[in-house]
C-alpha cells in the first residue's frame, strides 16, 4: 500500500513539473493580428480580393480591408489574387509588440486572350500573330522550344511555321517590342499539327530571361524524362486546386534544400508552393541532384521550375 502511495505521489509531482515546463513554452509563442487594405492604382478599395497569408485565408470587405487574427510571430508569405489584376506576392513580418498593418496596390493585368489552338491538316506548329486592332504583327519573334523547334520572325502577314515539329511538348514564346510576352504550352502527338492564332496586347515586356533557364527548359522538353515534368494537360484535371494538393508537390513543400524558380528568372526563397493555383501554371520542371548517404549516392529533387500561364 505504501509503495502504491509513493507511486501516485511521484506521478502527481511529474504532472506538476510537466505543466510548469509547458507554461513558459506556451508563453514563448505570442500571437498578433495582421490588418491590411488592398487598393487599385488609383487608390480605390478592392473588395472581394482573396488573401492568403501563410496557410490562413481571408477576403477583403467593401472597404478593401482584411484582418487575420492569432498569427504566431514570424515571417509569412502573402499572396493576393483578384480577377482582372496581377497577383501580389510579398512577405509580411508579424511582431509581438503590435498588430501588423499593411497596404497593397494591385496592377491591372494585361487582357490576354487565350491563343486559339486547333488541329491542322499540316504537321508541325504554324499560325498567325496579330494585335488587338486585328492587324498582322509583322516582325514578332516566335520561339518554339522543343524537338525540332527554332526561332523565326513573322512575315508581313504575321505568319510563322515550324513544319518539322513533331511528337512532344513545346513551349511557344511570342515577343514584340511594346507588347506583353505570350508564353504557352502546345502538345503534339506523332504526325499531328497545330494551328495557332495569337493576339498580342500592349503591355510591359517581360525582359530578357536568363539564357541558362531557356536552355534548361528546352533540354527538359527535348531530352528530359517525362517523370521530371508536369505539363498543362496533366495538370488540367486538378482544376483550381492549390499546387500543394498534388501529392508529388506536397512532399517537396517546405524543404530547406529545395530551390524554386519562377518563370526562369526569379528564385523564390520565402513563398510556399501552396501560393500557386494549378490553373495558373503551364509547366513544372523537376531537376534532380545527387546526394551521398551512409548507403551510397541517391537522387532527389533539388530544383522546381514553375512556368506560369502568360
Amino acid at each position: 500500500m505504501n509503495a502504491c502511495k509513493h507511486w501516485w505521489r511521484g506521478a502527481a509531482w511529474a504532472l506538476v513539473l510537466i505543466a510548469a515546463l509547458a507554461a513558459p513554452l506556451t508563453a514563448q509563442r505570442p500571437m498578433q493580428s495582421v490588418r491590411g487594405v488592398v487598393r487599385d492604382t488609383a487608390g480605390a478599395p478592392l473588395p472581394g480580393a482573396d488573401v492568403l497569408l501563410g496557410t490562413r485565408k481571408a477576403v477583403t470587405n467593401e472597404l478593401g480591408v482584411f484582418r487575420i487574427d492569432s498569427m504566431p510571430v514570424g515571417q509569412y508569405a502573402l499572396t493576393i489574387r483578384m480577377v482582372g489584376y496581377e497577383p501580389v506576392r510579398s512577405v509580411v513580418a508579424v511582431v509581438a509588440a503590435e498588430p501588423t498593418e499593411v497596404e497593397y496596390f494591385m496592377l491591372p493585368a494585361p487582357f490576354l486572350l487565350d491563343p486559339v489552338i486547333v488541329e491542322g491538316n499540316r504537321t508541325g506548329i504554324w499560325g498567325v500573330v496579330g494585335d488587338t486592332a486585328y492587324l498582322a504583327a509583322h516582325g514578332a519573334t516566335v520561339q518554339v522550344l522543343g524537338t525540332r523547334g527554332g526561332t523565326m520572325q513573322t512575315d508581313s502577314m504575321g505568319r510563322f511555321g515550324f513544319p518539322e515539329a513533331d511528337r512532344g511538348p513545346y513551349m511557344v514564346r511570342v515577343t514584340m517590342p511594346g507588347y506583353a510576352e505570350r508564353l504557352f504550352l502546345v502538345e503534339l502527338e506523332r504526325g499531328e499539327g497545330r494551328e495557332l492564332s495569337v493576339m498580342l496586347t500592349p503591355g510591359r515586356p517581360a525582359g530578357n530571361r536568363a539564357e541558362w533557364a531557356m536552355t534548361a527548359l528546352e533540354e527538359t522538353l527535348v531530352w528530359g524524362e517525362p517523370r521530371l515534368r508536369l505539363t498543362r494537360s496533366e495538370l488540367a484535371r486538378y482544376g483550381t486546386l492549390s499546387l500543394c494538393d498534388l501529392p508529388r508537390i506536397a512532399q517537396l513543400d517546405g524543404r530547406r534544400d529545395l530551390t524554386v524558380i519562377l518563370n526562369g528568372t526569379t528564385i523564390v526563397r520565402t513563398f510556399s508552393l501552396c501560393s500557386w493555383r494549378i490553373d495558373e501554371i503551364d509547366l513544372i520542371q523537376f531537376r534532380e541532384q545527387r546526394t551521398r548517404g551512409p548507403g551510397g549516392s541517391s537522387r532527389s529533387i533539388g530544383t522546381v521550375m514553375i512556368w506560369e500561364r502568360r
